[in-house]
């Protein structure tokens, strides 16, 4: 409500409104449709140097969550057009589906670690994204959305 009452796109692209929204008790996914075929390792280091950026020294439950996160990943060939969905149902847990169709009928791993989903969500909606188009993308879709 106090977001659709805000006007103009650096109110709505603001790291405010992404921690906010992470917050917030309401589901939160991120579809990943990958444009070329790569292996599990070199999927998990792209992530994992996400990661690193808020975890330098992880606590046992962020070492678990990483290690679930990894485990996911590694051994997999990753096709392109394979679909990687991040669903945050609430802070503190986030599910991992890896799918061919587009369409996330199993869940492949669920992380327990607050720390460690935000640090995921951080990297693609925080104040240095990975893809900063997907964040600004995302704000203007927000815009359109609230303020209509």
């Amino acid at each position: 409500m106090r977001w659709s009452e805000k006007v103009g796109i650096e109110t709505f692209d603001a790291s405010s409104v992404f921690v906010s929204i992470f917050k917030a008790p309401v589901v939160k996914s991120l579809s990943i449709i990958l444009i070329r075929d790569v292996d599990g390792k070199t999927f998990v280091k792209a992530l994992d140097d996400i990661i690193a950026r808020q975890i330098k020294k992880p606590s046992a439950e962020e070492e678990q969550g990483l290690s679930t996160f990894q485990k996911t990943f590694l051994g997999r060939s990753l096709k392109q057009g394979i679909t990687v969905y991040l669903t945050w149902l609430e802070p503190s847990r986030l599910l991992i589906s890896i799918s061919g169709n587009q369409d996330p009928c199993q869940v492949d791993a669920e992380i327990t670690s607050a720390t460690v989903n935000y640090a995921l969500y951080d990297g693609f909606f925080g104040s240095s994204p990975v893809s900063p188009t997907l964040r600004s993308s995302t704000a203007q879709l927000l815009e359109a959305i609230l303020t209509k």
